[in-house]
């Protein structure tokens, strides 16, 4: 990197024409002049001034330096300009939040894109632990858990409950405390399928449960939208929010299971605390809020 203090009195020099006038409005002796344009050819491998006497001029090299000064300084003055704006209605957006909460969430922040299209919407459907290492790393603005992060770098708000549901086949014939008959149907595996078990079946089956190992496994499958297609079809069932069912696209298909104990787990906004959010995310926090709560 070229040192700064010998752009300028380069800079200084061109523009001045003049050792004596760069040495007067850079406080330095004409020799330190001298001295910084030498080393700033040294540096470089070329002679950016032909001396005449008292009189020089830039050469071939030296004009391309001062054009590449000047490229540097509006570059720099673009990136304060970028710095200060801050459009509400402009930029990227990016969230990372389970798989289930995509479904609800990408169809409205689509409208909101359509209504401002200069916004660009990057969603990231992830588990609870690739949230935590997206935000650590500064590769998402926002996560939204039900599983904290519990770091002091990061800043976590509740935003609401979300319910969980066993969900049967419409045609299991199934009693509400029939754990067994239950387990029998087999197990559809997802991603967050371990969590969401481990929570309902451990408040409601406590003394037969003994982790999702000891259960018969029917499938597992990492796209959300297909979770429910084994299980309207008989296949098995799952456990799931209740408010993906609503969005499968044949929910007469399937049935929610009775619990003695209905579950639901607070939903979490994340974000770095000492990084503050754009102007833009504050009507796609609302919106998130509005469809939580």
């Amino acid at each position: 990197m070229l040192n700064p203090k010998w752009l300028n009195t380069f800079e200084t020099l061109a523009e001045t024409s003049s050792f004596t006038q760069t040495a007067e409005r850079l406080f330095m002796t004409q020799p330190g002049v001298s001295q910084h344009i030498k080393k700033l050819e040294a540096e470089l491998g070329e002679v950016l001034i032909y001396r005449e006497g008292k009189q020089f001029e830039l050469t071939q090299a030296g004009m391309m330096l001062m054009a590449f000064v000047a490229e540097q300084k509006q570059q720099q003055n673009d990136f304060l300009v970028r710095l200060k704006a801050d459009s509400p209605h402009q930029g990227s957006i990016r969230i990372a939040c389970s798989g289930t909460m995509a479904m609800t969430l990408y169809p409205l922040l689509l409208a909101h894109q359509k209504q401002h299209p200069d916004l660009s919407i990057h969603l990231e459907a992830a588990p609870a632990e690739r949230i935590r290492h997206y935000l650590m790393e500064n590769l998402i603005d926002i996560g939204i858990s039900t599983q904290r992060i519990d770091h002091p770098s990061i800043m976590e708000k509740p935003l609401g409950e979300e319910d969980l549901s066993i969900v049967v086949p419409v045609t299991a014939n199934i009693e509400s405390n029939d754990y067994a008959g239950l387990i029998a149907l087999g197990y559809i595996n997802h991603p967050d399928g371990q969590h969401y078990a481990d929570l309902v079946f451990t408040a409601n089956f406590a003394a037969q449960y003994r982790g999702l190992e000891s259960m018969k496994i029917s499938g597992y499958v990492n796209q959300l939208a297909q979770i429910l297609l084994p299980v309207s079809k008989g296949l098995g069932f799952t456990v799931l929010p209740t408010g993906v069912i609503d969005g499968f696209s044949a929910p007469k298909a399937l049935a929610c299971f009775a619990l003695e104990k209905p579950i639901s787990q607070t939903v979490y906004l994340a974000q770095k605390r000492h990084r503050a959010l754009p102007q833009r995310y504050e009507p796609v926090i609302a919106l998130i809020e509005q469809a939580i709560q």
